[in-house]
């Protein structure tokens, strides 16, 4: 639950001075109660609401962030699937798809995700290298990764592990599997 917002607050997220807040207030346009000083706090939901009616923008603070997944998956069939069978399964999540290392390097720095599911082996920039320079750099390094490759060996494990990624995933990708594994690295939400 969000905490009331003050008319200070939501003047700042307009751009518009307090006084105007404490006037749409005292004129009925916009809910809100009194702190036990006398000060107006307004609750998010009635300020979200107030916006709506009105047609304004909804500010950026009272955006929730979605969980963002980039699926990175070179097979045609393979990479719409997973899109749509994790935005289905969990519609609370942005989920976006690369079928390339390039391509995924130019929607990280677009986008920032929060997590990458990596196929392995790709064309032109492999998985390997993917997740290394994700790891390696400071602005990405934050990045979960979840590999994922048909090539269920030791040493493919073992190497995609060492690069950064925190799980690894065998071909055909169980679904409740990767579920699991993005919840359990998933950001918690204040």
């Amino acid at each position: 639950m969000k905490s009331p917002l003050s008319t200070t607050q939501v003047a700042m997220m307009l751009g518009v001075t307090s006084q105007t807040i404490a006037n749409w207030i005292d004129q009925g346009q916009l809910r809100a109660s009194r702190t036990p000083g006398g000060h107006r706090r307004i609750d998010a939901g009635d300020f979200e609401d107030f916006l709506t009616k009105r047609g304004m923008r909804m500010p950026a603070e009272l955006v929730e962030h979605p969980h963002t997944i980039l699926v990175v998956e070179d097979d045609p069939q393979v990479g719409p699937w997973l899109v749509q069978q994790l935005t289905t399964a969990r519609p609370d999540l942005h989920v976006m798809l690369a079928q390339d290392g390039f391509r995924a390097g130019e929607l990280v720095a677009l986008t920032q995700p929060d997590t990458v599911i990596l196929d392995i082996y790709l064309p032109g920039l492999d998985g390997f290298e993917v997740c290394r320079r994700l790891k390696g750099r400071p602005e990405t390094a934050g990045i979960t990764v979840i590999a994922m490759s048909a090539n269920d060996t030791p040493d493919v494990r073992d190497t995609i592990l060492e690069a950064g990624a925190i799980a690894f995933l065998p071909k055909p990708v169980n679904l409740s599997r990767l579920l699991c594994a993005i919840a359990e690295h998933q950001p918690v939400s204040a």
